[in-house]
């Protein structure tokens, strides 16, 4: 039995979520069912991912592992993964993966990154990729706001009703603020793990403070209590990008400017 790793990219406006879901089309479903078909089975195939993005989210950096038993080369999944699935999911790279590998379980830390469109006017193509925010927005405000959120805290109060993991302490390497030229902002976070819409949730709460709906105190409140109506509202699936994963062996090339800054692996052998 061979444990495969695919390194994917996708845009997630045509799909809900990456997890399968019984009626709707989702990423991991389409990989899925490319998988068996490359692999001529009837079985279910089950595709793990590292992150189970929201419906609408993109990923520039997620990765999956499947098992196999066939004689079929690392290229050939390439190949017809891409020919079996449509043209806005790619898998950029495919590698046998260590022993004890899961590309959930193994994962050290992950980076995500949110675009707000600060203009009174929507981009033309930008319109899936960005939340578009006519409001000017207090930046520095968002900086302050952004800071108190790195550290190990408490995040019950910045996650979804719904959400069923059973611990909510996690730890926040960086919540940075930049912009882009005059009109783009950019959030950059980077942590050990996160619950269901917490991104999403600290994004909106420092949208709040930017636009003056909330104090810079809100952050502390919202810890202090842990209820989720104390913090900002979600953020749109659509401005978010999971941009990397971070594992023990994880092999990283210099960041890609044409996609974005994503890292994309070294090499990519036919």
């Amino acid at each position: 039995m061979v444990r495969v790793r695919l390194h994917i990219v996708y845009r997630g406006s045509a799909y809900h979520g990456w997890q399968i879901q019984p009626r709707d089309r989702t990423v991991e479903g389409e990989l899925t069912r490319a998988v068996q078909t490359v692999l001529g089975l009837e079985a279910p195939v089950k595709v793990q991912g590292a992150s189970r993005t929201d419906s609408g989210v993109h990923a520039l950096g997620q990765v999956a592992h499947f098992d196999h038993e066939s004689p079929r080369k690392l290229w050939d999944f390439v190949r017809a993964l891409n020919a079996l699935t449509d043209d806005d999911i790619c898998v950029t790279r495919a590698e046998e993966a260590a022993e004890g590998f899961h590309a959930r379980h193994s994962a050290r830390g992950k980076i995500y990154r949110y675009r707000i469109w600060n203009h009174r006017f929507n981009h033309p193509f930008l319109g899936d990729r960005v939340w578009q925010m006519g409001s000017q927005l207090d930046l520095e405000r968002m900086r302050q706001a952004a800071a108190k959120l790195v550290g190990t805290h408490d995040f019950e109060g910045f996650r979804t009703t719904g959400c069923d993991s059973p611990t909510t302490v996690r730890k926040m390497r960086r919540v940075e603020v930049h912009t882009r030229g005059p009109s783009m902002i950019e959030v950059e976070v980077e942590g050990t793990a996160f619950l269901k819409h917490m991104v999403r949730i600290m994004v909106g709460t420092l949208v709040d403070i930017g636009a003056g709906r909330m104090e810079l105190s809100r952050i502390d409140e919202v810890f202090e209590s842990g209820e989720r109506r104390r913090a900002g509202q979600t953020a749109p699936a659509c401005g978010l990008t999971l941009e990397r994963v971070f594992y023990p062996d994880f092999p990283w090339a210099e960041p890609a400017p044409e996609l974005g800054g994503a890292y994309l692996p070294v090499g990519l052998e036919a």
